[in-house]
């Protein structure tokens, strides 16, 4: 489906072995809103870059698409329109991406110095189109703007419509859209926008802010939560790191998968602790220096619990193992994002990803994630697996490698980009 935005953006995606990926000395520019910047980095960057502002503001024909959709948030303040259908559907870009592709494909052509420069200097360093990095400046640039465009009609398609999108049991709106007060919340929102809508420079602006205001208004900002997690949650562990004789193990790290609670009177499910003790295990007999417990805000849903941060707390309380030997990652939301987001953390924390780490679990999520119906919801899902060289040792242990594409940020699930 989101191969249907701007997949024919600058036509010839070539590709060139030798191009630029991530660099650790990177440094990630910011918004001021973490959970923007994980979705739509391209958009965060061209904000720090200012030639490239200058160039695509000054656009006339990228110009109309911002006057378009800024006059719609001035019409909605008076206009009688106040169902979400009505309020909401302007601001997707799906009718407009072939007219978007053209145009900006000549802007790029026309300022290619000014583009390759931010490409270079912060696309590609920056690990979030990790995926792309094999391609040329002019085809990672339009795989980045199909990201940009079909992630906000993703969140508006989901928060401002309550269409089921791809995970509605954990992931959906809060509220009935079509209920009185919600249909309040959305028009209050246009007219808020409108109110600061002369700030609006580029033309992508007033989408995205709606876009941010219905994640806001459903309380959705777990990109952001617990961050920065080196100086919180995790900092005991990420300056263990630094420390750390890797010589000493067969493993880097064992990844340790969460199973969200069903109520909200338990902060660890039954199979939640079955994982930690598997994980506690293998942690006690030495097979490697950490574990990496994974899992966000995810069941009940909304409700107060991370997976991670109590896996961490059991596995402390009753293992006594020292904080500073577990790294919680705590946004991942399912199975296949339990092994990308650790494998991210393993990557920008600096444990070693060329050799081994295992994935330690109840025998129930063992067997389905050695299946190879497990790689294939990967490649569906992520477009990728997120290991190579995987292999059941136990009932309860998956050996696998990281691979560097993990790093890569895609919004088609913008709670966990």
């Amino acid at each position: 489906m989101k191969n249907l935005y701007i997949i024919a953006l600058f036509t010839i995606l070539s590709f060139n072995a030798a191009a630029q990926g991530y660099d650790k000395n990177y440094r990630r520019v910011s918004s001021g809103d973490l959970t923007v910047d994980k979705n739509f980095y391209l958009l965060t960057v061209i904000d720090k870059a200012p030639d490239v502002k200058s160039i695509l503001s000054g656009n006339a024909t990228l110009k109309t698409f911002l006057q378009k959709k800024t006059g719609i948030l001035k019409a909605h303040v008076t206009d009688t329109c106040s169902y979400p259908v009505n309020l909401v559907n302007d601001f997707i870009w799906k009718d407009d991406t072939t007219a978007l592709a053209k145009e900006l494909f000549l802007v790029y052509n026309a300022n290619k110095k000014a583009f390759d420069k931010m490409i270079d200097g912060h696309l590609r360093p920056s690990g979030y189109y990790q995926r792309f990095a094999g391609m040329t400046n002019s085809a990672l640039l339009a795989k980045a703007w199909n990201q940009c465009f079909y992630g906000m009609d993703y969140i508006i398609n989901q928060f401002g419509l309550g269409k089921r999108m791809r995970y509605p049991h954990i992931d959906s709106v809060s509220y009935v859209v079509t209920s009185r007060s919600y249909r309040i919340v959305l028009k209050d929102i246009m007219a808020s926008l409108d109110e600061v809508s002369t700030s609006f420079d580029v033309f992508y602006k007033p989408s995205l802010a709606v876009a941010m205001q219905l994640m806001q208004a459903n309380d959705r900002n777990e990109p952001a939560r617990l961050e920065p997690l080196e100086e919180g949650i995790n900092k005991a562990a990420f300056e263990q790191v630094k420390k750390t004789d890797w010589k000493k193990y067969r493993y880097a790290a064992i990844v340790l998968p969460g199973n969200g609670p069903t109520v909200s009177t338990t902060p660890v499910s039954p199979d939640g602790k079955i994982h930690c003790d598997a994980a506690a295990r293998r942690y006690l007999a030495g097979d490697a220096p950490f574990i990496i417990p994974t899992g966000g805000y995810c069941y009940p849903f909304q409700g107060p619990y991370n997976e991670a941060v109590e896996m961490k707390k059991y596995l402390m309380d009753k293992y006594n193992i020292p904080a500073s030997a577990i790294i919680a990652e705590p946004q991942a939301r399912h199975t296949t994002t339990n092994i990308r987001n650790s494998v991210r953390l393993m990557i920008r924390y600096g444990i070693p990803t060329d050799g081994p780490s295992l994935f330690v679990t109840s025998m129930s999520q063992t067997k389905y994630s050695a299946a190879d119906s497990f790689d294939a919801r990967n490649k569906r899902e992520l477009g990728y697996t997120p290991y190579t060289r995987k292999k059941q040792l136990t009932n309860h242990v998956i050996e696998f490698y990281p691979v560097m594409e993990c790093l890569h940020m895609d919004p088609y699930d913008p709670l966990d980009p």
